[in-house]
Formats: structure tokens, C-alpha cells, sequence
């Protein structure tokens, strides 16, 4: 009886060991299976920083005028003008508004061209010393915020000669444009004595919002941004004349047109 008991007991003791090592094992398995499932959460989350960092823009937009080079000569009556875009998609004229898309807008003086290609070319301009302002646009002709746009000047010598503009004796009448840039033409040409009138035209997509002062022998022009236009101005030419532009805000000078006298 007593063997029995002790083989019983035996027994049970076995069981008992077994039934804990199988539990120890079931809880030492659950411990582990977070850490094993560590290095894929990290995995995912580096794709998707990585994707994240893919899909923003790698910079803001940027302008370059690769040729002609600010106050190079060009000795030409044709100006090529050669543009660049960075972190900017050029895209055909009228192609639906996307952001950091669009395409160019660029002007020689007065005269303008635009559109998907990199290369403009501009014909007959006169001697003398010209402007060119080029500018980034969404499909819809509309300026970037804030603006991006870039402007050089360049000097030409040209053998073409517009054929003059006959005006009444003792009067001289002139069509100025006017930017934050300059003037176009920054020179025009009167006798002593001659009455002057001009009439200013103002480039809107090239001006701050405050608009722009003109100061000369008139009362002085106070244009606002996509106010009406032209605005005119009349004076008697008694010397060389310069009329400067500034900034309304700010005061500070923008741009002179000279008034030279013609012998």
C-alpha cells in the first residue's frame, strides 16, 4: 500500500513539473514576440518617412536667364533670349492650374513673348540700352506666390532704324512704360523749348502692390496697382530732364528716364 502511494505520488509530482515547464515555455514565447516583431515596425516606418520626404518639393522655384549676360553688348538687331527653370514643371500654355507648374513670360522693353519653350527671340531693336525681365507663371498667366522673376539689362548696337514718327512743330509726344524695374525706352529726345508730353503706361504683373511715384517738372504721378491707365503728363523742356520713379511705400528710387536735348 505504501508503494503504491509513493508511486502515486510519483507520479503527480511529474505531472506537475511538466504541466509548469509547459506553462513557462507559453509565457517566455509571449514575452519574446513583441521583439521579434520590432525591426519590421522600424522598417515601416523608415518607407514611410522615406515616401513623405519623396512626395514634398526638393525647393522653391527659381529663374535663370542663361543668355543674353546682364550688360553684355550684343552687336545685333535680334536678341535671343535663353530662360531656365528649376523645381518648376514647364508645361503648355492653358494646361489645368497645378501647383509648382506653368510656364514663361518675358519681355524685351514693351515688347512680349511667352509660352513652354526656353527660347525667345526678339527682332528690329534699336542702340542703345534695353531691358529684359523674364518671369515664372501658372498655366493661367497668373504670378507665383511670392513672385518669381529676373531682370537683367544689355547694351545693343544694331543697324536698325524704326522709321521716324512725325509730330507736330514744337511738340513732342512720347509712350513710356514703366516697372519696378525701369523705364521702356529709359531715353528719349526734345529741343529747348519743345512742350513734352508723355503719357505712362504701367506693367502691372512687374510692380509691388504699393504701385509706383513718378517725380519730375510735373505734379507727380501716384499710380495704384491696376489703376486706370495711361496717365499723362505734360512740361515745357528748358534742360536735360530726368524723371525718377519710387516706391510709394518706402520712398526708395526705382528708375530714371532721361530727357535729352536733341541739338
Amino acid at each position: 500500500m505504501d508503494l503504491v502511494v509513493l508511486m502515486g505520488n510519483k507520479y503527480f509530482a511529474g505531472l506537475l513539473i511538466s504541466l509548469l515547464i509547459f506553462v513557462f515555455a507559453c509565457t517566455a514565447q509571449q514575452q519574446e514576440q513583441p521583439v521579434s516583431n520590432a525591426p519590421s515596425a522600424e522598417i515601416s516606418a523608415e518607407k514611410a518617412v522615406e515616401k513623405t520626404a519623396a512626395d514634398q518639393p526638393k525647393g522653391n522655384p527659381a529663374l535663370k536667364i542663361v543668355s543674353p549676360k546682364d550688360r553684355e553688348m550684343i552687336k545685333s538687331s535680334k536678341v535671343a533670349v535663353e530662360l531656365q527653370a528649376e523645381n518648376f514643371k514647364i508645361v503648355p500654355v492653358g494646361e489645368p492650374v497645378k501647383e509648382g507648374e506653368g510656364h514663361f513670360h518675358v519681355w524685351l522693353d514693351s515688347e512680349k513673348k511667352l509660352g513652354p519653350q526656353t527660347a525667345f527671340l526678339f527682332e528690329n531693336i534699336v542702340s542703345g540700352r534695353h531691358s529684359i525681365v523674364a518671369e515664372l507663371v501658372k498655366s493661367d498667366h497668373s504670378s507665383l506666390s511670392p513672385k518669381v522673376t529676373k531682370a537683367i539689362t544689355i547694351d545693343v548696337e544694331s543697324d536698325y532704324a524704326p522709321k521716324p514718327v512725325e509730330t507736330q512743330a514744337g511738340a513732342k509726344e512720347f509712350t513710356i512704360e514703366a516697372d519696378d524695374n525701369g523705364f521702356y525706352p529709359n531715353t528719349i529726345k526734345a529741343k529747348i523749348g519743345d512742350k513734352v508730353k508723355i503719357s505712362f503706361k504701367f506693367r502691372d504683373d512687374s510692380i509691388y502692390f504699393a504701385g509706383l511715384d513718378i517725380k519730375g517738372p510735373f505734379d507727380d504721378v501716384k499710380y495704384k496697382l491696376k489703376g486706370q491707365q495711361p496717365i499723362s503728363r505734360e512740361f515745357t523742356l528748358k534742360d536735360e530732364t530726368r524723371i525718377v520713379s519710387y516706391w510709394p511705400a518706402s520712398g526708395v528710387k526705382k528708375a530714371t528716364l532721361t530727357v535729352e536735348v536733341q541739338k
